[in-house]
């Protein structure tokens, strides 16, 4: 496949972290000033700031993407999470974090949630195949930035599983390979369903991704969640940033400097194998990795989730005590 630039900075000031990683990949970016060009952030929490793309992060990438490259038309987008699960609207998210400020800047906001979800798609579940739909929006190029987080299902959540907030809300779920109330009859640190939700989820991400493909990946590592992640885990003063327009790539990177195996996450591995991006980097533009690289503590199913290719036979005793 065709090789995509990596670039890797570290940087603990706000107001330096976008310009220094889009100064370093900015050469290597298909980008036209008649571009329409849709931002797409991660606001899977409805309180927790850790669990969310910053706002200052997105503020900072629209000046830089109508001073350098003189693109009028931006786009904020998202359908959260964080909103459904609490009986919110992605509004009340958008207006709790800040994001009806970039209005001001120049951007329009999105909700996901009200386009048409209009497109069909199979997923995999525990009680077979399931249909659901996802919405589009018509843009040039997109852009998808997200936080480093742990995952109680995966080991990492990065931006390959951001697309879920293209997803109906009510059937986001079935993207993990089990339907809200499965999911709450299933026992995580015992139960062989775990392995088929990692496997499940994984391949559903993926099919998603072929649908829903962003043009560029932000990893927003600034600060990042360890622990009990996506939601309750505890904020990371990690301070990086990676860009690339390999999604893949990108993912690959980020579960590096944060402790994990690449081989680990299922969505990489799928994704790797259909061909949509490389899992192993070679000269990065930046710093080398290893001196960004600091483990976070996994989530307590991780002794899990790392042998999800084994299934549950040969690790069904590997489970770790729940955090307290």
């Amino acid at each position: 496949m065709k090789r995509k630039e990596i670039a890797l900075v570290k940087e603990t000031r706000q107001k330096d972290f976008v310009i220094r990683i889009m100064d370093a990949i900015a050469p290597h970016l298909d980008l036209k000033p008649s571009d329409k060009v849709a931002i797409k952030i991660n606001l899977s929490g409805s309180r927790e700031i850790y669990a969310n793309t910053h706002y200052e992060t997105v503020e900072s990438l629209i000046f830089y993407l109508k001073d350098n490259f003189a693109i009028s038309d931006i786009s904020i987008i998202e359908g959260s999470d964080g909103a459904y699960f609490s009986g919110k609207s992605t509004w009340d998210i958008f207006y709790k974090f800040r994001y009806k400020e970039v209005e001001l800047k120049g951007a329009k906001l999105v909700n996901l949630d009200d386009l048409p979800h209009n497109q069909i798609m199979d997923v995999d579940t525990i009680s077979g195949k399931r249909e659901i739909k996802y919405a589009q929006f018509d843009c040039d190029y997109m852009i998808t930035v997200v936080p480093p987080k742990t995952h109680n299902i995966f080991p990492v959540f990065l931006s390959i599983p951001n697309s879920i907030g293209f997803v109906k809300p009510a059937q986001r779920v079935f993207l993990f390979g089990a339907s809200s109330s499965e999911m709450k009859k299933i026992n995580f640190s015992n139960n062989d369903n775990f392995f088929k939700l990692i496997e499940y989820g994984g391949k559903n991400f993926v099919r998603l991704l072929k649908k829903v493909h962003p043009s560029l990946v932000i990893i927003d590592g600034l600060y990042g969640m360890e622990g009990k992640g996506p939601i309750k885990g505890s904020p990371v003063f990690h301070g990086f940033a990676i860009a690339s327009e390999d999604v893949v790539l990108a993912d690959s990177l980020a579960t590096y400097v944060m402790g994990f195996d690449v081989n680990e996450v299922s969505y990489i591995d799928f994704a790797y194998k259909e061909g949509l991006g490389n899992n192993r980097w070679n000269n990065v533009i930046g710093v080398d990795p290893i001196q960004v690289k600091f483990p976070y503590r996994p989530h307590s199913l991780y002794s899990r989730q790392k042998h999800w290719r084994e299934g549950p036979k040969k690790h069904q005793n590997c489970t770790r005590k729940p955090e307290k």
